[in-house]
């Protein structure tokens, strides 16, 4: 086998923009959010032993949904812009204009990245109340996300300013 591995539809080389990595990723926090609190809900209405750790496993988890989802977004240029003034404008400058709040976005994500990860290595050693995970799992969810906003922002940036589609 070789490094790169051949997809069978279309002879196409599978690469990792075509993964759904965030959204498979954001679809099991999903799953763990609603689990941790009907199992919450459950163990506090039915039984008489409420599950303390499920809201705290519910709420770690919804971090990761947030970020890996919003960098799902970020990989279908589904976030919000407001395009009106850039279709008003010459072709030239409209793309101009794309282009530097492309880069302005990118090193926006690049800098939340490293702060970010700076903040996850600083709590390594601090545990949460209930189950006594590292505070690093919650905030590594940032790390991650606004890594992964940056590489897809900076893919789908590329993609759309490298065809002849100038506006958006």
């Amino acid at each position: 086998m070789t490094d790169q591995q051949n997809v069978e539809s279309g002879g196409e080389q599978l690469r990792f923009s075509d993964l759904l990595l965030e959204e498979m990723l954001a679809g099991i926090a999903l799953v763990i959010v609603v689990s941790g609190v009907a199992w919450g809900v459950i163990t506090r209405y039915i039984t008489s032993a409420p599950a303390a750790w499920s809201g705290e496993l519910a709420t770690i988890a919804f971090a990761w949904l947030v970020f890996l989802g919003s960098a799902a977004v970020f990989r279908r240029s589904g976030h919000i812009m407001i395009d009106s003034l850039l279709r008003l404008l010459p072709v030239k400058l409209s793309r101009a204009v794309q282009v530097i709040a492309a880069v302005v976005v990118l090193i926006t994500l690049i800098s939340l990245t490293a702060l970010a990860s700076s903040f996850t290595l600083e709590t390594m050693d601090v545990p949460t109340t209930i189950l006594r995970l590292p505070q690093a799992v919650v905030y590594a969810s940032a790390a991650l996300g606004f890594f992964l906003m940056a590489v897809r922002h900076a893919a789908a940036t590329w993609e759309k300013l490298s065809t002849e589609e100038v506006r958006p």
